[in-house]
């Protein structure tokens, strides 16, 4: 393992200079992007890994800190599932760490993960990033780990969804059930943008099938945006014999305008399919007659912290990319 001493031999570097760098403080020392560039590509090829109990000895503690950033929107209630798969790692494995949690507001990940503030944590696993978020973290560069969850990166190590399968998916059964006219009902919402993938994945198959697809947006992924739409929209709603909603809300404001209007019948001329997690209590409770594709956020947060736990222990620029494919269809058909 490469030591900063070396690390600046290797550069023609000061040893204070690199050190600075790989703490993470180079911007507020004033050393230009190209040297830190430099020293982080040494640093790479050479194998260095930092001594992040060292950077903890004022606490007397090697216990490990995992920094968890999440958007504060109405992704918010997934994050209990994902912290509950990392903290099954962590008692499995046995590890000393702890999970410290980060809320940002979506785009502005720069403000609440700069390269100094993320030093004070041995590992970090960023979750929920928006297209702005995602340019940040690929322009900097940082001294500890970088986990993303459902981003892809050549840069970082991820988790990934198989998000084209779940569109597909969807459209499989509807197709499987004779189903010719399909609404995609999304949200204008670009922090969302891996709905790119599960729509195209949806609109290839069931149009390969010789189904007709039509795209409607609400302004936002809320009750109130998706009733009016569907409202301006409903002769439209009414043609379509299956509605794949990109977004629980979405499905549950569509479901309780059906109701009140008695638009169409489900399931007998038209069935619904959303994208959730598991979690039969609501579904039951309201009776919502929907289908679902539930998404394994346990099983995401397990293998974030799996990748962590690589990085942790000696695999820190290793770049590995997982893909969790284990979503499951569940059917939920009970009539209105």
């Amino acid at each position: 393992m490469a030591t900063i001493r070396e690390i600046a031999e290797y550069t023609n570097l000061s040893p204070s200079t690199v050190s600075i760098v790989l703490n993470g403080k180079s911007k507020s020392r004033n050393i230009s992007e190209a040297t830190a560039k430099k020293i982080f590509e040494a640093a790479k090829e050479l194998g260095y890994t930092p001594n992040i109990p060292a950077r903890r000895l004022r606490n007397n503690s090697t216990k490990k800190y995992v920094a968890v950033f999440w958007a504060n929107d109405y992704r918010a209630p997934l994050l209990f599932e994902f912290i509950n798969g990392m903290q099954k790692f962590i008692e499995e494995s046995k590890d000393d760490i702890e999970i410290i949690l980060r809320l940002f507001n979506p785009d502005h990940l720069s403000k609440a993960a700069d390269p100094d503030q993320l030093t004070m944590y041995s590992a970090t696993v960023i979750c929920t990033a928006s297209k702005i978020d995602l340019d940040y973290l690929e322009k900097t560069d940082f001294s500890t780990p970088i986990v993303l969850y459902n981003r892809s990166s050549q840069k970082y190590s991820n988790v990934l969804l198989a998000n084209e399968d779940i569109g597909a998916k969807a459209a499989e059964i509807f197709s499987s059930h004779g189903k010719k006219r399909a609404i995609i009902f999304s949200a204008n919402n670009n922090h969302s943008y891996y709905n790119e993938k599960r729509l195209s994945g949806f609109i290839n198959f069931f149009n390969s099938t010789g189904g007709i697809t039509t795209i409607i947006n609400s302004n936002n992924n809320s009750l109130e945006s998706a009733r009016n739409t569907i409202a301006d929209m409903e002769s439209s709603f009414a043609d379509a014999d299956c509605v794949f909603c990109l977004e629980v809300l979405l499905a549950i404001s569509y479901v309780n305008y059906l109701r009140d209007k008695k638009l169409v019948d489900v399931p007998s001329s038209q069935e619904i399919i959303t994208i959730g997690v598991h979690d039969n209590t609501i579904y039951e409770s309201l009776h919502i007659p929907l289908s679902v594709i539930e998404i394994p956020i346990e099983t995401m947060g397990t293998e974030c912290m799996r990748i962590v736990t690589n990085k942790l222990n000696g695999n820190y620029f290793q770049v590995e990319s997982k893909k969790v494919t284990d979503f499951i269809y569940n059917p939920r058909l009970s009539c209105i």
